[in-house]
């Protein structure tokens, strides 16, 4: 088969992707924002074609780069960018390909119109709306109560997301986001209680693997305090007990939208108001949680998205023989780091069980709390009993601690 992938060299990531598509005897090529000389030579390596396209968004620009090497055919195009799902699906369209239709991409990506479609199919939701003016997110406010949360429509995680417990901090959200008729934002009821998220690779006839994920805490609370090591937790318990309902939800929601061949990243909620729906993306997590899949399960996640994809039967299934956790440790402020506190400790206690980690030297610029879960210095853990790998995590963000000035 001839695959076409965009966006393969944004991130090492993505790489994983390209492989599984190779090892099943496919010719892939592919279009990026990167130009071809300066590809890593991973991705060269694996790439059978290349255009460079710098307009990835620009609908005509992208068909015409793909045009260049649609021989033969294309069997199959797509990606795993967020901002490239519906990109992805019209160029499917315009080459009459098979896969995740234009109108289902538009939906993942909306998340008011997905949230009004679920519930018209008693997928339990938070309340939400679109926000044209400031008018709009004060009524849904005086009609839903406070808190709530305003972020953009198609947004990515919890980037530009504002918890907003008042008439005061909504305003300065509106400010900031400054919604209109041509770009609205997405207002929403504030669920409380505990976040997480569950993936699937989906097949022709449904869901064919699946993967439970805990966030501690929810990720707007952690993105918004520095003093938090967030952290992310991988169950190899989901096929046990205390899964079902979310089992459950999660086939619900993807046949109601009629996800096939395709991955999906599904957020949730429980607390006082039971399980809740938050949002589903179309395609894999990013912050290379596939990974964690993959150590977690001695499974080669990537292959088996790949067969998904082809229509191919399924080749493995996932072990469970472990929990994986990934934890961020931030730098005390912005600016350079200058050296770890407490890390002998930790990897005297924690060590045999961290499979892979970022400990940047003194002198290394920090990054923003903006810039996701793999930056600054962090640790990714696996460990066959779930609750000792949340215990190893929890005193690895108590004892290591980053100094930066």
């Amino acid at each position: 088969m001839h695959v076409l992938f965009l966006a393969p060299d944004t991130h090492v990531y993505n790489h994983g992707f390209l492989r599984a598509l190779k090892d099943l005897g496919g010719k892939v090529s592919a279009l990026g924002m990167t130009p071809k000389e300066q590809l890593s030579p991973t991705a060269a390596r694996l790439l059978d074609g290349y255009r460079h396209c710098s307009r990835m968004l620009d609908q005509p620009a992208v068909e015409r780069a793909a045009r260049e090497l649609a021989t033969p055919q294309f069997d199959r195009i797509e990606t795993i960018d967020e901002p490239l799902v519906d990109v992805a699906a019209a160029l499917r369209e315009a080459f009459g390909v098979p896969g995740l239709p234009l109108a289902t991409a538009r939906l993942c990506r909306d998340k008011v119109a997905m949230k009004e479609f679920l519930r018209r199919h008693d997928i339990p939701c938070a309340q939400s709306g679109a926000v044209h003016t400031a008018a709009d997110a004060t009524a849904f406010a005086e009609r839903w109560g406070y808190p709530v949360i305003l972020k953009p429509v198609a947004g990515f995680g919890s980037l530009a997301t504002y918890r907003c417990a008042d008439a005061t901090e909504l305003e300065r959200a509106l400010q900031q986001l400054r919604p209109s008729a041509q770009k609205p934002a997405a207002i929403e009821e504030f669920i409380e209680g505990h976040e997480g998220f569950f993936d699937s690779i989906v097949d022709a006839a449904g869901v064919r693997h699946e993967f439970a994920a805990h966030y501690y805490p929810g990720c707007l609370e952690a993105a918004q305090q520095r003093w938090i090591s967030p952290q992310i937790a991988v169950t190899n318990r989901v096929e046990l007990g205390g899964y079902e309902e979310l089992r459950a939800m999660n086939r619900r929601v993807i046949d109601a939208l009629g996800i096939r061949n395709a991955a999906t990243h599904m957020e949730w909620f429980f607390g006082p108001k039971g399980l809740k729906f938050g949002e589903i993306g179309a395609r894999p997590a990013g912050e290379k949680i596939w990974d964690m899949y993959r150590v977690a399960n001695d499974f080669d996640v990537y292959r088996e998205w790949a067969l998904g994809i082809l229509g191919q039967p399924s080749r493995e299934r996932p072990s469970r023989r472990f929990a994986a956790g990934s934890i961020q440790i931030r730098p005390d402020r912005d600016g350079h780091v200058v050296g770890h506190r407490g890390l002998e400790a930790a990897l005297r206690r924690c060590g045999e069980w961290i499979y892979e980690q970022s400990v940047p030297k003194a002198g290394t610029p920090t990054k923003g709390l903006e810039k996701g879960w793999l930056v600054n210095t962090w640790f990714r853990l696996r460990h066959p009993d779930y609750d000792q790998l949340r215990e190893l995590m929890t005193f690895l963000g108590e004892t290591v601690k980053t100094e930066a000035r």
